[in-house]
């Protein structure tokens, strides 16, 4: 075995060039506009919980962002509360977890009594209250109490008076020594010194003794005074009974907050404070709030909101900041597509019939780590035809275009940023003729070879259209003949030969199978070709006619993604040519492990989304089932990711794009998104110094070692200092991993090893060096 010295020597001869590359590595890009609490203490350390993560300020100035990536259990957390004491936070999930976060030193513990409590479905955390060094926590079924310094149950109360038992409780208070609980059905009241777990001594107040028929979804308590809110009224209790509160005007307050003497309470752009309720003070905020804190020595009020990040509000100055993270918009994301190393994303088709979350559904440009966010509420073209929820997109030389539910497509200038959309109103796209005004849904975009873009707008009766390069309109074709009149175009695809591959659907049947349509020349629809395929063997011979994803690859040939499987058609450019029905038909992946269960790999995967990495291998994205990586003929599997053995967010996956310059691969989830550093890349143009990493190996610290810089189908081979071939291998794509082993199996012995590449013409070659030490 070498000595350290004869390496060093080694090094001086053979000079070395140390790489850092995290492959393996994971990323999450979340938004964290959404706040759901906000806390904060007398040092100014303000402690936020959103839809992306949690976040630590101090000052304003932001210290740190915790992702799953950190240990959390989600991103999403759905409440949350700061307890100076202990310096923990705690942060409630929708299924019952609960994370505790030691604000000192960032550690993550999880608290899962409720997530595995067996005898409720329903298990969101919705609030919490502090209490003597308890936690009171409002959940899904009722209260559940927790020692903070221990964090373990130490109660739960399921039947709250007369109210149905394992109520959901939305809001809580403890105060004078009771708890105050906003329900379902009412508003229920325990005092801590009674068994609260006997029903009957709780006071319930719901439609049975006068109260209200609706769900009570905020409360506050001061002194003998009981504030309550529904989604339509706000009620006061005073003097024994319950009346309709009117000192907020028409106003439906979510949030109410009472230190000692001092009243904050909000409602949707409004902030009311004060100490005499006779006469309150209010700050108007110009987005939607949805949860307030007061922190007295500083007179700030701390407020959440829909879309701005927080808010402080001082009411000594009257002044407010906001404190708006970077990042994307929101967390909706689809229709991922590369434009060199630029990510371009739409958002979603679903609406939450809020219009402050509904017109933020615009898109994403991610370059150079920075985040460009267009969308109604900041940009006057999109804004004035109220264009939102967009979910499809496609790229051009010039321009990205990005198609919206009902509201047309944009397209966006890439050097200049001006944005244009095209709409019923202002073009020749048409929609749903049923509807008044026309309904644009344009569930297809894509651009052909020529840099013309095709729109399937869905619903519409001529649902085909095509706009060259900076064009004023769009040209609309007809609907293929030959087609059953309830099919509908929904999907589009271009393949190299620019032939339209277009998914059909029908109002009653998820899919009804797939059209390839050669238009031959644009400008003449009398001269288009069309073939329907479906799952019959002398039709096509689909693995299901619910065809959700297609993609080609770098061997020309067109990949489909259906309910029930993948598929493949490895001469697609004679589909619309031929006359022979089997030349039309696909292939079904076979698995190359024989004793496999079926012979067809991935037969019942429902397939969400594909992309091809550098080395032609598919990533295949499922609903509700995580990531399959394929070999290049889709033969094995050689990467699986779900969100119980990786970061992984989701296994609900929406949409997959690769990064071909880096390898990154980016991952749309139905909770935000994700990317994994792969070891594939695109192929390079030509070969000369190649990167090879880590450098120095070691096999007790390493388990692959990277080589880069390679063009598209080339022999590597590694040779040691005499110029014996230790180890050889054929791949494709710019970078490969190597195990380190010889062409037996075996370790190598320590020393300097080299490593040459060619190409298959034997023009191309490239030259490394590794350092390994056994």
């Amino acid at each position: 075995m070498y000595s350290i010295k004869k390496l060093i020597l080694l090094s001086l001869f053979f000079p070395v060039t140390i790489y850092a590359q995290d492959i393996g590595s994971w990323n999450i890009y979340t938004s964290t506009r959404t706040v759901t609490s906000v806390s904060a203490d007398e040092n100014a350390n303000i402690w936020i919980s959103s839809t992306g993560g949690v976040e630590h300020y101090n000052s304003g100035d932001k210290q740190r962002t915790l992702t799953t990536l950190d240990g959390l259990s989600r991103l999403d957390g759905q409440t949350a509360i700061y307890d100076t004491n202990t310096s923990k936070f705690f942060v409630g999930y929708v299924d019952g977890s609960i994370d505790v976060i030691d604000t000192d030193s960032y550690e993550i513990t999880n608290i899962g009594d409720i997530e595995r409590f067996p005898n409720f479905t329903e298990k969101g955390i919705n609030d919490f209250a502090l209490y003597e060094n308890e936690l009171y926590v409002a959940t899904d079924f009722g209260i559940v109490v927790f020692d903070i310094v221990g964090e373990f149950v130490t109660n739960s109360f399921n039947s709250l008076g007369s109210l149905s038992r394992g109520i959901s409780v939305a809001d809580i208070e403890v105060k004078n020594d009771s708890i105050y609980c906003a329900t379902a059905e009412g508003v229920a009241i325990g005092a801590l010194d009674d068994e609260l777990t006997v029903s009957t001594n709780w006071i319930s107040y719901d439609e049975s003794n006068g109260f209200v028929t609706d769900i009570v979804t905020a409360i506050g308590v001061q002194g003998s005074r009981i504030y309550a809110s529904t989604g339509s009224e706000n009620y006061l209790f005073e003097s024994g009974s319950w009346n309709t509160n009117v000192q907020f005007g028409s106003r439906i307050i979510s949030d109410y907050l009472f230190l000692d003497s001092f009243f904050i309470a909000s409602s949707e752009q409004t902030i009311f404070y004060g100490i005499d309720l006779n006469s309150l003070n209010q700050e108007t905020v110009e987005t939607n709030v949805n949860s307030v804190f007061f922190e007295p020595t500083s007179d700030n009020i701390y407020f959440g909101t829909f879309d701005r990040g927080s808010g402080i509000f001082n009411i000594s100055d009257e002044q407010t900041q906001f404190l708006t993270p970077d990042g994307p918009y929101q967390n909706f994301f689809s229709a991922l597509n590369f434009d060199g190393e630029i990510l371009i994303a739409a958002s979603t088709n679903e609406s939450a019939r809020n219009s402050a979350i509904d017109n933020g559904k615009g898109y994403y440009i991610f370059e150079n780590n920075e985040w460009v966010n267009v969308n109604s509420q900041n940009n006057t073209s999109l804004g004035a035809l109220g264009y939102k929820q967009a979910f499809t997109s496609t790229i051009t030389d010039e321009y990205y275009y990005f198609g919206a539910w009902g509201r047309g497509v944009a397209r966006h200038a890439k050097n200049s940023g001006e944005v244009r959309v095209f709409d019923e109103t202002n073009s020749t796209i048409r929609g749903w003729e049923d509807d008044d005004p026309l309904f644009p849904v344009i569930s297809g975009l894509a651009t052909d070879t020529n840099d013309d873009v095709w729109l399937v707008s869905r619903y519409g009766t001529n649902p085909l259209y095509y706009q060259s390069p900076g064009d004023d309109d769009w040209v609309a074709f007809p609907k293929v003949s030959g087609l059953n009149s309830q099919d509908e175009y929904v999907g589009l695809f271009i393949d190299s030969f620019n032939q339209k591959w277009i998914t059909l659907q029908n109002s009653t049947v998820d899919g009804t199978g797939l059209l390839v349509i050669d238009t031959g020349n644009p400008s003449d629809a009398s001269d288009d070709i069309g073939v329907k395929l479906i799952s019959g063997e002398s039709s096509g011979n689909l693995p299901d006619e619910q065809v959700n994803a297609i993609i080609q690859d770098k061997n020309e040939e067109v990949w489909i993604g259906t309910g029930r499987g993948i598929a493949r058609f490895i001469f697609p450019q004679f589909i619309t040519q031929t006359s022979n029905p089997s030349e039309r038909n696909a292939q079904w992946l076979i698995n190359e492990d024989t004793s496999a269960v079926s012979r067809f790999l991935l037969r019942d995967v429902n397939v969400s989304a594909m992309a091809v990495n550098g080395a032609n291998e598919k990533w295949i994205g499922s609903t509700n089932q995580g990531i399959w990586v394929l070999n290049a003929e889709g033969s094995r599997i050689e990467k699986r990711f779900t969100a119980e053995n990786s970061p992984l967010i989701s296994n609900n996956i929406i949409s997959i794009a690769v990064n071909d310059i880096t390898g990154e691969v980016f991952i749309a989830t139905d909770l935000g998104l994700v990317s994994y550093q792969d070891v594939s890349q695109g192929a390079f143009s030509s070969m000369k110094e190649l990167k090879v990493f880590p450098n120095p190996f070691t096999y007790s610290r390493h388990d692959q070692i990277i080589i880069e810089g390679l063009v598209d189908d080339t022999l590597v081979r590694v040779l040691g200092v005499d110029g014996t071939v230790v180890a050889s291998f054929n791949t494709s794509g710019g970078r490969v991993s190597w195990n380190g082993l010889d062409n037996s199996g075996n370790q190598l012995g320590t020393g300097v090893y080299f490593v040459v590449s060619t190409d298959n013409s034997g023009s191309e070659k490239g030259i490394g060096k590794v350092v390994i030490i056994k």
